[in-house]
């Protein structure tokens, strides 16, 4: 079944642009069929409560945003949000490219 992720940040340009980039990569390498969407992060609540997406990327809080047992997530339907910084920094990529896998595969 085809994967829906929305990565956000700031102004959805650069930033968003370069997690996107790996988020594709990273569901080629390991077969996960989908689609990566890009948006302002103050523009998440309102997608994930008219679009189904499987999973979050976000650089930034978002709105809407809360924690539910250690987890963030966000909308009706409480999706996951993971920080995308270490797609930018270099540190913690690899916990992130794991996270990532494993939540598009649940």
């Amino acid at each position: 079944m085809a994967k829906l992720v929305l990565v956000a940040c700031g102004t959805a340009i650069a930033t968003a642009t370069v997690v996107a980039s790996k988020v594709k990569e990273i569901m080629k390498a390991n077969k996960i069929p989908g689609k990566v969407v890009q948006c302002k992060a103050f523009e998440v609540k309102s997608k994930v409560n008219y679009q189904k997406y499987d999973l979050i990327v976000s650089t930034t809080m978002v709105s809407g945003e809360t924690t539910i047992e250690g987890r963030r997530v966000v909308g009706n339907d409480k999706v996951t949000i993971l920080g995308g910084i270490p797609f930018l920094s270099g540190r913690g990529m690899e916990e992130l490219k794991e996270e990532i896998v494993k939540s598009l595969k649940e």
